[in-house]
């Protein structure tokens, strides 16, 4: 059994473009659907159009470069084909975004199902299912509604007559709260303004990004100030893993080269980039490239920061072994901040006061002024106690009862 979405990508804004390609936050509508889709298990998505543009034909092909198999289809004999007698097919309503979640429960094993909700004022552009209730944009169907589909004469929506097929087989009815399109997790996209306000509600939901004291509590709160102009382009996206790339290399060659103080302050920037980095993955769907390109970047990072005494030695006149109290806390340094990584993913859905925990960005940013006034060797042997300390304190605080 297969997972096969038919998404919506025919109907047309106020201004003449089409509503799956506005962009909310840098990413077009269809290609989070696409990313959503994937997330599920979806391997071949049928995009209903009733014309191709270039725009269109351009991100198909982007999708498609993320591993998913995409076939434009202008009717229901065009979709017959590609669906077996034992797959499902999910329908995405044109211009939907929705979470993973309401994605995850549509794409269970089971009957057919739809996602409903109630029917108020913000849900006027969902399709009405009865006296009470409006679809919420996501359904599963079973192949055989797409047959009775092709066999009906004359033209038909393809979307909206599935989902009607599946209202008169009896469907599933998955209800989702109203409310969740005050927030603005469901919703769909009419005109440019409502993606503006559903762009401004997500810069305001995003998480502060995972573990670490340094990145928690200094770089994605100043990486969320940023947050608006970073989404603006998609062209953020693609830049930014080369340009912080270059930035950790310039740590490299600025410290091999005696300016000690000046790579720890670019540290301190590609450890921005990083988490830019790590920020924008929350808004779009990353290749599976992008996703390695970023782990490469921070693996890079952290052994630069276990080599940082010899990268010292190198730059300094003399070119001398490092003293031992850098040489060796360093590795142990960096080794403690992976320690600690494993530990807040051994966490799993419990983590709790994951800031507390050490990590690279922290270290940098401690190592920056020590530098600067000279005392680089004293820091290398505080950072080590600091991070078994704060890595004990997690561990302590982390094992309490939540209170009731």
């Amino acid at each position: 059994m297969a997972l096969i979405a038919l998404v919506g990508a025919s109907e047309t804004l106020p201004d003449g473009g089409l509503r799956a390609l506005v962009t909310v936050a840098g990413e077009t509508l269809i290609e989070r659907q696409a990313a959503r889709l994937a997330d599920v298990g979806v391997t071949h998505i049928a995009v209903a159009v009733a014309a191709l543009p270039a725009d269109l034909l351009a991100v198909c092909d982007r999708i498609r470069r993320r591993g998913v198999k995409v076939t434009p289809v202008r009717s229901a004999s065009d979709l017959v084909p590609l669906i077996e007698d034992d797959d499902r097919l999910i329908l995405v309503a044109d211009g939907l975004r929705a979470g993973g979640t309401h994605y995850a429960a549509i794409a269970r094993p089971g009957s057919p199902a739809i996602l409903v909700t109630g029917d108020t004022v913000l849900t006027q552009g969902f399709e009405r299912i009865d006296a009470t209730r409006r679809w919420g944009g996501l359904a599963s169907v079973a192949p055989p509604m797409v047959a009775e589909l092709a066999a009906m004469p004359g033209e038909w929506d393809m979307m909206l007559t599935l989902l009607r097929l599946a209202v008169q087989s009896g469907a599933r009815r998955l209800y989702c709260e109203p409310a969740l399109f005050e927030q603005g997790e469901i919703a769909i996209v009419s005109d440019r303004p409502t993606a503006a306000l559903i762009e401004q509600s997500s810069l305001q939901r995003v998480e502060y990004g995972g573990m670490g004291l340094g990145r928690s509590a200094i770089m994605m709160p100043l990486v969320r100030l940023a947050g608006p102009l970073l989404v603006k382009s998609p062209n953020t996206a693609r830049y930014l893993p080369p340009v912080t790339a270059l930035l950790w290399v310039a740590v490299a060659a600025l410290t091999a080269s005696g300016l000690a103080a000046a790579g720890a302050l670019v540290a301190v920037l590609g450890g921005l980039g990083l988490a830019a980095m790590r920020f924008l993955s929350a808004f779009r769907a990353e290749s599976a490239a992008q996703d390695r390109a970023r782990a490469v970047i921070r693996s890079f990072a952290l052994a630069l920061l276990a080599l940082f005494p010899w990268l010292l030695a190198f730059g300094a006149p003399g070119r001398t072994m490092p003293p031992f109290t850098e040489a060796a806390l360093a590795p142990c340094l960096a080794a403690t901040i992976v320690l600690a990584r494993a530990l807040y993913e051994d966490a799993g859905e419990r983590r709790r006061f994951h800031w507390l925990l050490p990590d690279a960005d922290q270290a940098w940013i401690m190592l920056a002024p020590a530098l600067l006034f000279g005392a680089a060797s004293l820091m290398f042997a505080v950072l080590p106690l600091l991070a078994l300390f704060q890595i004990l304190l997690w561990l302590h605080l982390a094992r309490r009862p939540d209170a009731r």
